[in-house]
């Protein structure tokens, strides 16, 4: 899936993450995937996941079903790191569903070892995983939890469908963009969960505000036509910015070089050299689906992994987790062009060997 390339390319230019670190998190984001469609077909039906039997020479043994197996698996790995490397996000619903009605089991070590309970355990222990499924299946057919779902599913294609709008309207404006993606971060031991992060998150959103002033001024680029832009935060990675960044196709061509020069900016301006950055513009190759660079108006193929990749990576992956409400707006997007009276901007000529700009930047 072109979303888990672009969740593996983050890197910055200056330092790489820590491996294990990586490994940690993307595996969480991994088992988050999974988790939800387990509990959506549990809660869909009415199977008994968990029984007692008796084999022929009368003893009692556990019995689990395809389904219960995996939802034990999944119990026994436990909440505690999602707490620890999403401490300011909430879980997809389903996901915070399960792990809610585990809490009400006494034991965690029920989880792993059913199995080896005791005869005389055995009862309770069934009757015990058998009482969390069917609280699953209560709380998920109550309206509060539908209404829940709902409003988790439409804030995420609400957003996807507005950035699907926005690229048409900015391809109605100039026949041919040059688009830049960006990852935004700082340093090294910079605003991660050990000095706190309420602090930091207002440092970081404050940086963000300055750079946004000074993209709409044209600095360090002049001729911005939109972005779309959002806050992240993962424990390795601490807070970061991705960012997509629109320009006129007929005005520049050079969209590595565009692309280095507000990185650069990022880092040396806006946070005076705590800051670091990725120019996914430069290594366009690790990609199967390329969205980014030149895209022309009739690019259908493009356009498509523009708007399915590239931009619904910004939108659709708080599908699984997401920043709590509390800490405010973490999505930002250009104001939707005025479209009335306007035509389009003139193709460059002789496509990527024709006239336009020609940027320096340094080495």
């Amino acid at each position: 899936m072109y979303l888990d390339e672009v969740h593996r390319g983050f890197a910055n230019d200056v330092e790489e993450r820590p491996l294990l670190e990586v490994a940690v998190e993307d595996g969480l984001l991994g088992r988050l995937k999974v988790i939800e469609p387990l509990v959506v077909e549990i809660t869909s039906s009415d199977e008994q996941l968990f029984s007692v039997i008796k084999s022929a020479d009368g003893k009692l043994g556990f019995q689990a079903s395809l389904i219960g197996k995996r939802l034990l698996k999944v119990l026994s790995n436990g909440q505690g790191e999602f707490a620890y490397y999403f401490p300011v996000h909430e879980l997809n619903p389903y996901v915070d569903l399960l792990f809610s009605c585990a809490r009400g089991i006494e034991s965690t070590l029920l989880f792993s070892t059913p199995t080896r309970s005791r005869p005389e355990q055995l009862e309770s222990a069934v009757e015990a995983l058998n009482g969390l499924v069917d609280d699953m299946r209560q709380m998920a057919s109550g309206h509060q939890f539908k209404r829940l779902i709902r409003g988790f599913a439409k804030a995420a294609n609400k957003r996807a469908k507005s950035l699907d709008a926005y690229i048409d309207a900015l391809f109605e404006k100039r026949s041919r963009l040059v688009v830049i993606r960006l990852d935004l971060s700082y340093g090294s031991g910079l605003f991660h969960r050990e000095v706190g992060l309420q602090g930091p998150l207002l440092q970081v959103k404050d940086d963000w505000a300055r750079m946004q002033r000074d993209l709409y001024k044209g600095v360090p680029i002049k001729g911005l036509l939109g972005f779309a832009c959002k806050l992240e935060y993962g424990h390795s990675k601490g807070f970061h910015f991705h960012l997509l960044a629109f320009y006129d196709g007929a005005m520049y061509c050079q969209d590595v070089v565009l692309a280095k020069l507000l990185g650069e900016h990022w880092q040396n301006v806006i946070t005076k050299g705590k800051g670091r950055y990725f120019n996914c513009n430069n290594q366009q190759w690790k990609y199967r689906h390329r969205g980014i660079g030149v895209v022309g108006h009739l690019d259908a193929d493009l356009i498509q992994n523009l708007k399915g990749g590239v931009a619904g990576y910004l939108a659709k992956t708080d599908y699984w987790v997401r920043f709590s409400p509390r800490c405010g707006r973490t999505f930002f997007r250009g104001n939707m062009p005025k479209l009335t009276g306007v035509k389009r901007g003139r193709p460059r000529i002789g496509g990527s060997g024709g006239a336009c700009d020609v940027l320096k930047v340094n080495s």
